[in-house]
This record gives C-alpha cells, structure tokens and sequence, in this order.
C-alpha cells in the first residue's frame, strides 16, 4: 500500500476506517490487503491516524468494518478478483 494508490474499498463508522488496497503477486494473481485505522485530533488540533483502538466501542466499530472488508474481498474472489 504505497501512499498514491487509492482503495477500492472503503468504509467508516464514527472514528474507526478500514480501507482495501488492490495488489497483483509476481504472476499477476490479484490479492488484497486491509488497513483499519482511527482518527483522533492531536492537542495541536492535527488529524492523525492510529493504528490502536481504545476500549470496547472502537473495537465493536472495528469488527463491524472487518466484516465488511472480507464481505467485499469475498464478492471480488468470486467474480475472478483474487483473496
């Protein structure tokens, strides 16, 4: 996940985005890799992303969001697009 490619997937809820990248292996077989991060402001009032998740709520939201990404990775190896 190089930082110009775009996600072909994307989802949110409240703080927590997982996003899905696209990749092609040696022989040219498509697979996918996952990134789930969540956004918080700094005390210098700057958005960042991180990769730790507090409490229960963000890790119900994640959940939520990782079903959806392998819903999605799911839907495309069935139509030839790879795991």
């Amino acid at each position: 996940m190089n930082g110009n490619q775009k996600p072909v997937f994307e989802t949110k809820l409240r703080q927590i985005r997982a996003s899905v990248f696209k990749n092609t292996d040696k022989n040219g077989n498509p697979f996918y890799n996952t990134q789930l991060v969540r956004r918080y402001q700094s005390g210098d009032n700057e958005w960042s992303n991180s990769s730790h998740f507090t409490g229960k709520a963000d890790l119900l939201l994640a959940r939520q969001l990782i079903d959806e990404a392998v819903e999605f990775i799911s839907q495309q190896a069935g139509t030839g697009g790879g795991l």
